[in-house]
């Protein structure tokens, strides 16, 4: 790989997979098990990026397992509350041309697992621990 081969752009996953957040908890839930990741970018009409939501913050906005809930009521309440509700506003970012090292940096200071990739505002990517972990493996090889 050329020179640049440690930004953040050649390890990426290119255009993530988002939601908004007017879309439910479920949608958000069934969206990350189809596509089998564990955070989506949230995003405006625009495109821009207004939140991230996390499969643990949709795990704490579940009900406890010890409620006394029914499954339709579970159900019910996870079809109604909106990705507003457990999503983080305004997430740390990087730009696609920041280096890995500035990359990995803010995950470890803010102790989360991906980061979106914006370019004026809009979500180009999202980088996570599983392309730190490719970048390393590459590397070593």
């Amino acid at each position: 790989m050329g020179s640049d081969s440690s930004q953040v752009q050649h390890w990426m996953t290119q255009n993530p997979y988002t939601c908004h957040k007017e879309d439910s908890l479920a949608d958000a839930r069934d969206l990350m098990a189809e596509h089998r990741c564990r955070r989506l970018p949230v995003v405006d009409d625009n495109g821009h990026l207004t939140g991230i939501v996390s499969f643990g913050d949709l795990r704490q906005a579940a009900p406890s397992s010890v409620t006394t809930l029914s499954l339709f009521e579970i159900n019910y309440f996870w079809a109604k509350l909106p990705v507003s509700d457990a999503m983080t506003a305004d997430p740390v970012t990087v730009a696609p041309d920041s280096s890995i090292d500035i990359a990995c940096r803010l995950m470890l200071d803010y102790s989360i697992g991906g980061l979106p990739v914006v370019v004026e505002r809009k979500v180009v990517g999202i980088f996570t621990t599983t392309d730190v972990l490719r970048f390393i493996v590459e590397q070593s090889t």
